[in-house]
């Protein structure tokens, strides 16, 4: 079974669960639901393996139910992994030899302008340092016609 994993934290745009529920759909895949949260310190590097067994199981409760919402009718589990979401959501992929990641874009706002400027863009990081696809959904999706 193909697995898809998709980074999610508070504020997040229901557009991009409703994008990976789509892709998973389409792939027959399992979605694993990953929120780094990068508030708690890791003190020791991730595991080269098994990063999902640090997960612990109290996820978000707000985050839970939009993804039970957004992923009804899809297989997936819910991961909450201390660290930076970037290096996270890499070694997630790896773990699980996923077919892509998905993410939302930050929101707009000064706040998120400088939030990138001291932390980095995850999508950069992304794109940069793993070899997966990694689709970047916007915060806003406009429905264009089909052609």
């Amino acid at each position: 079974m193909s697995t898809v994993v998709v980074g999610i934290e508070p504020g997040q745009a229901p557009s991009v669960l409703a994008t990976a529920a789509s892709i998973a759909a389409d792939l027959r895949a399992k979605v694993q639901v990953i929120y780094a949260d990068s508030g708690r310190y890791v003190t020791e590097r991730l595991p080269e393996s098994n990063v999902l067994g640090t997960a612990e199981a109290d996820f978000p409760a707000e985050l839970a139910e939009l993804v039970a919402e957004h992923l009804a009718g899809v297989d997936y589990e819910l991961h909450n992994v201390p660290g930076d979401p970037a290096k996270v959501l890499m070694a997630v992929a790896e773990e699980v030899d996923a077919r892509m990641i998905v993410i939302g874009t930050r929101r707009p706002g000064i706040r998120n302008k400088l939030a990138q400027f001291i932390d980095g863009s995850i999508a950069v990081a992304l794109a940069q340092k793993q070899t997966r696809p990694v689709l970047v959904v916007p915060q806003q999706i406009i429905n264009l016609p089909e052609a």
